[in-house]
């Protein structure tokens, strides 16, 4: 039975100039193999917190899909042995995914409610 899972990738940030979006068309073709990919996000270089293989940088991105658990392993053992990858992360997500809001006016919907979430409060400290 198919479950829903999100991959975290930190790949090296010292390649080559577009080596990284290959390195992560590589890893999103090898879970569209296997599963359906919902959702990638990526973040793009981010200073890491601690040095990792003396790296101070990391090129952060996050792939929810959706796969049989046998082929967890596959994609778990193409990271690890690939050298470019500095950390990996697979995890099961319970419930499914959440679908984003894109639309500015949703956005906006919600900070107003937010705002008025908190004029309540205020009153009630008073």
């Amino acid at each position: 039975m198919p479950k829903n899972y999100e991959m975290t990738l930190i790949v090296d940030t010292q390649l080559a100039e577009g080596s990284v979006d290959e390195i992560v068309a590589r890893y999103e073709t090898l879970v569209g193999e296997h599963g359906t990919i919902f959702n990638v996000d990526r973040w793009g270089a981010r200073k890491l917190a601690y040095d990792i293989r003396k790296r101070q940088q990391g090129d952060y991105t996050f792939v929810q899909f959706h796969a049989e658990p046998a082929v967890i392993g596959e994609i778990d053992r193409a990271c690890r042995l690939d050298d470019t990858i500095l950390r990996h992360l697979i995890i099961t997500v319970p419930g499914g995914f959440e679908a984003k809001k894109t639309s500015a006016a949703d956005l906006d919907d919600e900070s107003d409610e937010d705002d008025l979430d908190s004029d309540d409060t205020e009153e009630d400290s008073e």
